[in-house]
């Protein structure tokens, strides 16, 4: 029985102390900065960190032999290192890459049709024919015209000069911009 215990300390101890950490900095191979946010992963687990403002990851929990940390952030190419655990020596800096790639073309769309303004993330509303009528109109005309549409309000500002804000969703009207 002794001889049992003894083996199964032994085992639990040796599982215990061949955990590694794994701490570095990420830094901007171009100018030498940390990256802040990046991501750290240890690939095949859901064993990841995310950098803190300096740049700096620590990875715990990382199994004795052969293991890949996969360093990624958006702008710079992903980066995969194969370390074996437990490392010889510390790694102070890993430098990643910016990339050389442009982002995707971006199209905008607008359509007639009924959202709920909780699933549109900025609304818009586009004015196009009612504007093209009212454009002869005075100023004041316009802004009746605005009135009648959904979620935007018209408040005057001063009674004198007749100047009046434009409030979308409730906001102020320096939130407003009208093209």
């Amino acid at each position: 029985m002794q001889n049992y215990l003894l083996v199964l300390t032994v085992l639990l101890s040796s599982f215990a102390f061949s955990q590694n950490t794994f701490v570095t900095l990420l830094k901007d191979s171009m100018l030498n900065d940390g990256i802040p946010r990046a991501t750290a992963k240890l690939k095949g687990t859901k064993n990841g960190v995310l950098a803190d403002n300096e740049g700096k990851i620590t990875i715990s929990n990382i199994p004795n032999g052969k293991q890949t940390i996969v360093c990624s952030y958006i702008g710079y190419e992903k980066l995969e290192l194969v370390l074996d655990f437990p490392l010889s020596q510390a790694i102070p800096f890993i430098f990643m890459e910016p990339a050389n790639k442009e982002m995707e073309q971006v199209v905008v769309v607008g359509t007639r049709s009924n959202r709920s303004i909780a699933k549109t993330p900025t609304r818009v509303e586009v004015l196009t024919e009612e504007i093209d009528e009212a454009a002869t109109m005075d100023p004041s005309k316009i802004a009746h015209l605005l009135t009648h549409s959904t979620g935007i309000q018209v408040q005057q500002t001063s009674a004198t000069s007749n100047t009046a804000n434009v409030r979308i969703q409730g906001l102020d009207g320096r939130y407003t911009q009208i093209l």
